[in-house]
């Protein structure tokens, strides 16, 4: 299958995606349609369950459809074997999770370097850029500092600083700020608002948050597993 001829930074068609279980099939996304330019940063609502998670595991190729087709930055995730995928997301796709998943043995400049050394980026050229984004989230009187000696929201500035180290045209959040308090959440809300602004990233967000979502420009909202609505400034 041949990528479509198109502008869009990510396209998604017909993906639908279902569950065995021990009760039989679950069928949590029935055909979800959806596109996204360069600079855009959209939401993702909808009630707990109805499929926000799955749907961007699937646009970020960490699942794979039952049917439907990805496409991101013109190239299908369709016929990519998962070395190809893991490379491709690496390059492509920052990922910031409600979790922060650090490396607990690290510190937040060599978890932020990271994805940069597996790209294949010199150690110079990783910490450079790990460096600056610290800068960018706050957090440049950190960088020697690991995990567990930094704040929830600290921690969760410098997932946000080790996504964007690649350079990635499309960051995933999902739900970035279940875990934290309602102040320390709100200020995650601007940052992402502001890098969105200021560095035109791309963001798509998986929430329950309505005010993480009213600061995005296009409000997705998931029902019976199908775009049930869609908000634009």
């Amino acid at each position: 299958m041949e990528a479509a001829a198109n502008s869009h930074l990510l396209v998604a068609h017909g993906i639908c995606r279902t569950f065995r279980t021990s009760e039989g099939p679950l069928e949590v996304l029935r055909g979800v349609d959806l596109h996204m330019e360069a600079g855009d940063m959209v939401a993702v609502v909808g009630e707990s369950g109805v499929g926000k998670s799955t749907l961007l595991h699937i646009l970020g190729g960490l699942d794979r459809p039952s049917a439907g087709a990805v496409e991101v930055k013109g190239e299908l995730f369709e016929g990519k074997s998962e070395s190809e995928l893991a490379q491709f997301r690496n390059r492509n796709i920052g990922f910031v999770f409600q979790h922060h998943y650090l490396m607990e043995d690290f510190n937040a400049l060599e978890n932020v370097m990271m994805p940069g050394l597996i790209a294949g980026k010199s150690k110079a050229d990783a910490s450079g850029a790990a460096e600056q984004l610290l800068r960018e989230v706050g957090l440049e009187n950190r960088t020697s500092h690991r995990p567990r000696q930094l704040s929830g929201g600290e921690q969760q500035r410098v997932a946000v600083a080790r996504a964007l180290v690649n350079s990635p045209g499309i960051v995933m959040a999902d739900e970035p700020s279940g875990n934290l308090d309602i102040k320390t959440g709100e200020r995650l809300h601007d940052l992402l608002d502001s890098l969105n602004i200021s560095h035109r990233i791309t963001f798509l967000i998986a929430t329950h948050n309505l005010d993480l979502a009213k600061k995005c420009r296009k409000v997705v909202k998931l029902k019976n597993g199908l775009v049930d609505e869609v908000i634009e400034d």
